[in-house]
């Protein structure tokens, strides 16, 4: 490896039957259990293998070609059975770049950043918020190391992402159909369901095409932003076309497909290591005529975007194999659950306390695509880690509603303790650079790190940055200790009852354990109420 990264593969095999790029092949040592609960190392050779709808890290025997040690499939999806499928081609046009210096930002009637979906809010024409930090040259410009300096699109293009429809389902996306805004990047376009044409059948998703991919490419834009404030940089291996000089490895942009075809009632996510590029796959969803276009729910969307952060921060960015199956799988699942509710949260008045779902809106469901609402209320969430031990939570999913239910217990005793921010934006930076303070953040420790003031913003910041202390293939209790370390990193542990109390309530307490831990479905769990000794007395 070369800083952290691995080098060149030692080969590559072209035009295997089957696969949709080169498999790449290594050479490597691996680590596999004996049962004398003892390890051993073997040579194997690591292969990365890219399908239509997967893309599998295996590692083969060296010396037994018949015998494979270990898979792991770096694409997630929503778990949800497939539908229809759609196969209608249209013509395209490349988008054209300019290379004049980076423009103004751009505007957009979408549904602004909070509101989940169109029953949830209004349209509204917001301007390009782009993070000076984050995105310092704006969503639609790329930098150049040579001439010209500036690539400058006028379509859903940018250093963040590209954002295309994918009607026949494939992976080709330079020559797909974007919306071209002009030199005004103005996209605003019509969304036939506000024009009363909402109940009846030829108001399909293809008639707001334009308008779909507008949202993809906002809503991707604004996660990077965010998440880039909060630990998720070009070092710990984001996704951007340029790295601006700033650590990690460039050219790995999300490419995201709006509109997907060749299945419905799904979302995926593809997240290869830092250096290639992430694909975002959002579909179609049947359960209501006309179809729903998977891209208007943000809940579905943040959660398939959180996959890249946690797949990228846990092991380190150059490991895409850290969040495979059982419990680290469903942490994986979980994240996404837990990010896409906290940002919801945000969009009504009070403190964000209520019953949340994911996929409501494209599943018509109020309940969501998960078996109970998000609820710090155990009548209508009941699930704790003990849940598992029941037959139907052996899958990765149902495993990450257990772990996003557990963190949204604990953010409700950290904003209890530290109130409520209606924004998880940071400040932008000043005219020198400097962040300020004030109202986002504490008053900054010389040498120390910015420390988020209020609970749900300090919650966030807590898993994102432990997301990076966990080791790889974490448990829920690898998980919950992270985020107690990254108190104390941060804090000074002063949160470290708070935490404690929230994860016992899920039965994450320290008296909980794990026994016959098995993939496949054949562990035992037992819940645990206990706090340290320490936190006794305050609980």
């Amino acid at each position: 490896t070369r800083d952290g990264y691995p080098t060149h593969p030692d080969g590559i095999i072209s035009n295997l039957p089957g696969t949709i790029s080169p498999v790449e092949f290594r050479l490597v040592y691996f680590q596999i259990p004996t049962e004398q609960n003892q390890t051993e190392l073997h040579i194997v050779w690591r292969m990365e293998v890219e399908v239509l709808d997967n893309w599998y890290e295996a590692y083969v025997s060296a010396s037994d070609p018949t015998s494979t040690f270990s898979v792991v499939d770096w694409v997630s999806n929503s778990h949800i059975p497939h539908g229809r499928a759609r196969f209608e081609p249209r013509e395209v046009e490349l988008t054209n770049g300019n290379v004049s210096p980076p423009p103004q930002p751009g505007s957009y009637k979408v549904w602004k950043w909070g509101i989940n979906d169109p029953q949830s809010g209004k349209r509204s024409i917001e301007k390009a918020r782009h993070d000076k930090i984050a995105s310092p040259l704006g969503w639609h410009t790329i930098s150049r190391a040579n001439n010209p300096t500036y690539l400058n699109f006028t379509s859903t293009w940018g250093n963040n992402v590209f954002a295309q429809e994918n009607w026949e389902g494939r992976k080709d996306w330079i020559h797909r159909y974007r919306p071209d805004a002009g030199p005004s990047r103005n996209f605003v376009y019509e969304y036939c369901h506000e024009s009363g044409r909402g109940n009846i059948p030829d108001c399909s998703p293809r008639d707001y095409v334009d308008l779909s991919v507008t949202q993809l490419f906002y809503t991707v834009n604004m996660v990077h932003d965010l998440y880039y404030r909060y630990g998720f940089d070009e070092v710990s291996g984001n996704f951007q076309q340029d790295n601006y000089g700033r650590g990690g490895r460039d050219n790995d942009a999300v490419i995201a497909y709006a509109q997907g075809g060749g299945e419905s009632n799904n979302a995926r996510f593809r997240s290869p290591p830092d250096g290639k590029n992430g694909r975002c796959h959002m579909n179609l969803w049947d359960f209501v005529s006309p179809d729903r276009d998977g891209n208007l729910d943000a809940s579905i969307l943040i959660h398939e975007l959180t996959h890249v952060l946690s797949t990228r921060l846990t092991g380190g960015p150059a490991n895409s194999g850290c969040l495979g199956f059982d419990e680290s799988g469903g942490l994986g699942e979980g994240w996404g659950d837990f990010l896409a509710i906290t940002i919801r949260s945000t969009q009504g008045d009070g403190d964000g306390d209520g019953d949340y779902a994911i996929g409501d809106w494209a599943y018509n469901d109020i309940n969501g695509l998960r078996h109970y609402l998000y609820s710090t209320n155990p009548t209508v969430n009941p699930q704790t880690y003990a849940t598992m031990n029941q037959p139907r939570y052996w899958g990765e999913h149902a495993i990450g509603e257990i772990w996003a239910e557990a963190l949204w217990i604990v953010l409700r005793g950290l904003i209890q303790k530290h109130s409520f921010s209606s924004t998880f934006f940071p400040p932008q930076p000043l005219e020198d650079g400097s962040i300020p303070v004030g109202a986002f953040y504490r008053s900054q420790a010389v040498g120390k790190p910015l420390v988020p003031r209020h609970g749900n913003t300090l919650m966030f910041q807590l898993v994102i940055l432990a997301m990076k202390l966990q080791p790889c293939r974490p448990s829920f209790f690898d998980a919950r200790n992270a985020i107690i370390e990254a108190d104390r990193m941060l804090t000074g542990g002063e949160n470290f009852c708070e935490l404690w109390m929230g994860f016992s309530l899920s039965g994450l307490g320290i008296d909980a354990s794990l026994r016959d831990a098995d993939p496949w479905g054949g562990s035992h769990r037992t819940g645990g109420l206990k706090v340290p000794v320490e936190c006794q007395l305050v609980a």
